[in-house]
């Protein structure tokens, strides 16, 4: 089908076996004719050069759509990128009517397809202008994975195929033609109502509402997509609460998506209705002090609360009386057992009330050296950021939760600047010593040893209370008892708290709420 030319009224279409890649194609055809169509689509069977943004080199699949539009446009220069939001949006609509709903499809701004729920990318948009005799080109350049089999392993995002999640193969040229059609439709609703027609890029934009990164190619910022600027430029809010344009760059929501009810269901230990309490795990809590009983009480209730079958409390003898509260915890008040009680965890828990002393050091220093599961909170934090020896011995089963104050002291750097930039502080520490991070603010963010990023949104104002934080990690340690990896139980941990909190509020409307109120409703939100 070398150079072979159809009509798609209002498009002329040009087919090639094999090209460099369709946007230099287009661009040269523009160049070169005398003709100075207002539409026209390249359409090739193969690219040896193509391209995505930053210079990316865009991967041939089999049987994929790799097509450039080119428009001439008396838009306004600064409008002109309007037309890629409107490609993205022409794709999408395409390959849900070719599927007939069959896929559920999103835009993410500006310039990919993704499936809605695994954000797997299905199509790439690489947009140019040029000038030439005082008009004005757009070219859209649509790479579209549609009949691939098996997709690259080693790809920088996620990505996968139309045929992977339809199952039935589509006629290249027949997808060619909906994008068309699709395009013609957003393109004249553009031109007519351009308000509008923001209006309904936003309800398919998975990028508003989520936590996204913004590399300038010289840092990452992290914040929130918040809306749409009148030239279809995104608006994003800082962490940190700036909010500002977003003209360029490299906008991801890669390896970052916020806990929600489907995710923590599937995180979840999966029921064990014949089992005994061996099943559920044995969780070590070494926790409290002489002055902070009660820090203590809530971690190990929180923990027991979060399903651990077993679970034993290291603490100090002058508060024992205290556990009488929580009769399921056992108890030692020995600290040469302590390796003995390391030795029998599934789970750890250390730090809650425990104080900065050479007793937290000396345990916080065993915990780390078993390469058990562990979550390492409060007192613990403190302790390691004065012994900075101990930042060596984390390692990927370690959970730490710093709140911004505690990661500042950990990082050696002002709290202000762990409050401003929260995630990229979090993935920093996580990165530099291969642990996961749950840094606490009024939402979470959540980082494995790999960088990959979650974000609890969930919880209210009952969790600014004294005894949240240790509360958390006691969901944490009783979570990873049952076999649920660090990172996810941290994740999960961070939902759960979150959920209770909001189901206090409901429940004792304006009545106070407190941390161990939160406790009792833990129970009915893992079900």
């Amino acid at each position: 089908m070398d150079n072979a030319v159809y009509g798609m009224y209002p498009f002329t279409v040009y087919t090639y076996d094999c090209v460099d890649s369709t946007n230099s194609v287009a661009m040269r055809a523009v160049k070169h004719s005398k003709e100075q169509m207002h539409f026209s689509v390249h359409v090739a069977g193969e690219q040896t050069d193509g391209r995505g943004r930053n210079d990316r080199k865009w991967i041939n699949t089999e049987d994929s759509v790799m097509m450039s539009i080119v428009v001439k446009t008396r838009l306004a220069m600064e409008k002109i990128p309007m037309l890629n939001l409107a490609a993205a949006v022409a794709v999408k609509n395409a390959v849900m009517k070719l599927t007939r709903n069959g896929m559920r499809l999103s835009v993410k701004w500006p310039n990919d397809v993704i499936t809605s729920d695994s954000y797997e990318k299905v199509c790439g948009i690489l947009s140019e202008t040029m000038r030439l005799d005082n008009a004005k080109y757009a070219i859209i350049g649509i790479g579209l994975n549609l009949n691939a089999r098996t997709m690259p392993d080693d790809l920088l995002q996620p990505a996968t195929s139309v045929y992977l999640h339809y199952g039935k193969y589509i006629d290249v040229l027949k997808a060619v033609d909906e994008i068309l059609k699709q395009f013609k439709l957003q393109y004249e609703y553009l031109m007519k109502d351009p308000n509008g027609f923001l209006k309904g890029f936003a309800e398919d934009c998975i990028t508003l509402g989520h936590h996204v990164s913004v590399d300038n190619g010289k840092s990452i910022r992290y914040g929130m997509g918040e809306r749409l600027a009148p030239n279809g430029q995104l608006i994003v809010r800082f962490e940190g609460g700036v909010s500002d344009v977003v003209y360029s760059g490299d906008v991801s929501i890669r390896n970052m998506r916020t806990i929600d009810r489907a995710l923590a269901k599937k995180l979840m230990p999966k029921p064990k209705p014949f089992a005994n309490k061996g099943a559920f795990g044995k969780a070590a809590m070494i926790v409290g002090s002489p002055d902070m009983p009660g820090a203590a009480l809530m971690s190990t209730k929180a923990c027991i609360r979060a399903g651990a079958g077993l679970t034993r409390a290291l603490i100090p003898e002058e508060i024992k009386a205290s556990f009488a509260a929580v009769p399921e915890a056992m108890l030692v008040t020995d600290c040469n057992k302590a390796d003995e009680l390391i030795e029998w965890a599934d789970s750890i828990c250390i730090g809650c009330g425990m104080g900065v002393s050479e007793r937290t050091r000396a345990l916080l220093e065993k915990v780390l050296k078993s390469g058990k599961k562990c979550v390492i909170d409060a007192d613990a934090l403190n302790t390691m950021s004065k012994h900075r020896e101990l930042l060596e011995l984390l390692h990927e089963n370690t959970v730490i939760t710093p709140h911004p104050g505690e990661m500042g002291r950990l990082m050696e750097c002002e709290t202000e600047r762990a409050a401003a930039d929260l995630t990229s502080c979090a993935k920093e520490f996580a990165l530099k010593y291969g642990c996961n991070v749950l840094m606490k603010s009024h939402y979470s963010a959540v980082v494995s040893p790999a960088g990959v990023i979650r974000y609890n949104d969930s919880g209210n104002e009952a969790l600014a209370k004294g005894g949240s934080g240790d509360v958390l990690a006691g969901l944490i340690a009783g979570l990873m008892a049952q076999k649920v990896k660090p990172f996810d139980a941290a994740s999960l941990g961070a939902y759960l708290l979150g959920v209770s909190a909001e189901e206090v509020i409901c429940f004792l409307r304006n009545r106070f709420a407190g941390a161990t109120d939160i406790i009792d409703v833990i129970s009915t939100e893992i079900q």
